[in-house]
């Protein structure tokens, strides 16, 4: 269960645009008539997007309602240059047009709420179809190649904000396939936030991206350490993947 109401009062202080994610991104949005138009799913807060709204066309989708308010309520200012709505990642193909998009992109790993490899492959093959010829499905995934999934617990890397660090690890469930999610902030002050508990998600590795990409025939698959395009190592913690329509 993700603990939606607790989540949003400090996810912009823990994931915030990162160092070289504004000039990796336009260095693709810049390729297609201006102005790009940007689709981004599972926004969250919609930091990177709301940095782009007086360059490019920006639709922004996630399934909890309470992001989406912030965002029109951050944004209200700027009617009419950030598309905003309520959308489960599973739904958005049957609204949003087709061949449309330059850009598509699912940030911060919350590709893997999408629980199982079936609805993460209809993910890319809808995001493939929702962008024009030549665009760009961009991922930003942890690197689950560097963890040991013998064990019965993972404890992924650490996040931390002024406000406190967000601690997460990864419950082999009994079949010992799949995976529940468990995510405590602990505040500067020391109090402890139960965030996300028991929440089944899909840690899906580099390779599995890299074989459903090639079977759904995207013409280019390119993968990073980071935003400033290092080279992809399997020490590497998070990998951002690239994918040419």
């Amino acid at each position: 269960m993700v603990y939606i109401k607790r989540w949003v009062d400090y996810y912009s202080d823990l994931f915030t645009i990162e160092e070289g994610q504004q000039s990796f991104f336009e260095s693709y949005a810049d390729q297609f008539q201006q102005p790009a138009k940007l689709l981004s799913i599972e926004c969250g807060p919609g930091l990177l997007s709301e940095s782009f709204a007086d360059k490019y066309d920006i639709t922004v989708l996630d399934q909890h309602q309470e992001f989406i308010d912030i965002i029109k309520s951050r944004t209200s200012y700027n009617a009419g240059k950030i598309h905003a709505f309520n959308l489960h990642p599973q739904d958005f193909s049957r609204y949003l047009a087709k061949n449309f998009f330059n850009l598509v992109y699912c940030l911060n790993y919350r590709v893997i709420f999408l629980k199982e490899r079936a609805l993460i492959k209809k993910y890319l093959f809808d995001a493939k179809m929702a962008l024009s010829e030549g665009g760009y499905l961009i991922l930003d995934l942890i690197n689950f190649a560097k963890y040991d999934f013998s064990l019965t617990k993972i404890d992924l890397p650490e996040k931390s904000c002024d406000r406190g660090t967000l601690y997460s690890s990864l419950v082999k469930n009994s079949d010992g396939l799949s995976y529940r999610l468990y995510q405590n902030f602990v505040t500067s002050s020391g109090k402890m936030i139960e965030e996300v508990k028991d929440e089944v998600v899909c840690p899906v590795s580099l390779e599995t991206f890299k074989i459903a990409a090639e079977e759904m025939k995207f013409s280019s698959i390119e993968f990073y350490s980071d935003y400033n395009k290092t080279p992809y190592s399997i020490d590497s913690e998070k990998i951002i993947c690239v994918l040419k329509k």
